[in-house]
């Protein structure tokens, strides 16, 4: 079962940095978008961060993961003054919510897991973990709303956002509030299989349209039941 564990691990990433993100960058390049400022929501390791690095000229990049642990190799891995790192999580409040620590810390969320989901619990028996004790820990983190953010630190735009926040997709965007007319792209996970309670995909879709963003690009991630959607914001579509 380890041996199982470890291939399935090898090949999710290899599909991750191969297949996934190479799409991504396929897409904005087609398109001929230039990128130079990002905001990363739900950085994790910084593997977005490399990907729009190597790719892309960034001049300013704002990196939020309040994860603890995580945080500490974020902070280590990037020095450049203009890849600035941050350990609160960003919601629809201003204050501090309790953050789920999951096994498996890429979907440690502040939503309970829906026990339900048919993929969570074919990937919690391959890892070896059972649902009930997939959370180790709640630790209170910092929270900040985005538009208080991009407001105090005086960001006239952003080229594009990124998010990926485990099923708390749709506070992050609430918390954008009139601050979401300065974003450009939008880079946001879908779940067509809930595996978060609550979470409502349909609702963060009709979410953007109503703040004039269009869908342009629907990126699955092979073998799983999420994916990457790309969404512009209207008075930029001439560019695509």
């Amino acid at each position: 079962m380890k041996v199982l564990k470890y291939l399935a691990i090898l090949l999710f990433d290899f599909i991750d940095k191969y297949i996934h993100q190479k799409n991504i960058v396929r897409f904005l390049k087609k398109k001929n978008f230039k990128i130079s400022s990002y905001i990363d929501i739900g950085a994790h390791k910084g593997t977005y961060i490399d990907l729009f690095l190597s790719n892309f000229h960034l001049r300013k990049v704002f990196a939020f993961e309040p994860q603890p642990r995580i945080f500490k190799k974020l902070k280590k891995k990037y020095k450049k003054q203009f890849i600035k790192k941050y350990d609160f999580a960003i919601s629809n409040s201003n204050g501090f919510k309790v953050l789920k620590l999951n096994k498996h810390d890429l979907t440690s969320s502040f939503t309970n897991l829906n026990e339900d989901n048919l993929y969570l619990r074919l990937k919690s028996k391959l890892f070896q973990t059972e649902l009930k004790n997939i959370y180790y820990k709640e630790i209170k983190v910092k929270t900040i709303k985005l538009s208080t953010f991009i407001s105090k630190n005086k960001i006239k735009k952003v080229d594009l956002l990124k998010i990926d926040t485990e099923g708390h997709e749709m506070q992050v965007l609430k918390g954008l509030s009139s601050e979401i007319k300065k974003i450009k792209i939008i880079l946001i996970e879908f779940h067509k299989s809930s595996i978060y309670k609550g979470y409502n995909a349909n609702k963060i879709h009709n979410h953007l349209v109503k703040n004039n963003f269009i869908l342009k690009k629907n990126i699955k991630f092979p073998l799983t039941t999420f994916e990457d959607r790309i969404y512009i914001n209207k008075k930029n579509i001439e560019v695509f």
